[in-house]
């Protein structure tokens, strides 16, 4: 797998690009905005055998109805995590698999932005996550 854009070598500088994403070995690249469908096509082709996923409640759902949608969407389905920041609003949004449990990235992303809050959809159950506190951020709900 070649990954067509830079690895964060300097985590602080790279946690705040307004596009950070983390790769299921927990590499994080700057993705520029607009380019997740590039990531996409460089990346997902090796999880494309697995056509099938399930939700949260086991029904089983095809893998393509939720990667047309959105690269994104396609990425997180493949184990990866879409963190953005817009710039505009003091909320960060990242998109994660339904596994996906370390709250850390997140947190460090969201000190990088001054976030003052942060939503988090996972993939595939639709559930989304929310904090006011996105520095402390737990997907238990504790402090950390």
């Amino acid at each position: 797998m070649s990954v067509p854009f830079p690895e964060t070598a300097d985590v602080a500088a790279g946690f705040g690009a307004d596009q950070v994403t983390i790769a299921p070995d927990g590499t994080a690249y700057v993705v520029p905005s607009g380019m997740h469908e590039r990531l996409r096509r460089a990346v997902v082709a090796d999880h494309e055998a697995d056509d099938r996923v399930e939700h949260a409640d086991h029904e089983a759902v095809d893998r393509a109805e939720h990667a047309d949608r959105d690269p994104k969407v396609a990425l997180v389905l493949a184990g990866w995590v879409c963190l953005q920041a817009d710039g505009m609003t003091d909320r960060v949004n990242v998109d994660a698999p339904d596994a996906f449990v370390d709250g850390a990235p997140i947190r460090r992303f969201a000190r990088a932005h001054d976030a003052g809050s942060v939503a988090v959809a996972r993939h595939p159950s639709g559930d989304v996550v929310t904090s006011s506190a996105p520095s402390t951020f737990a997907f238990d709900g504790r402090v950390e």
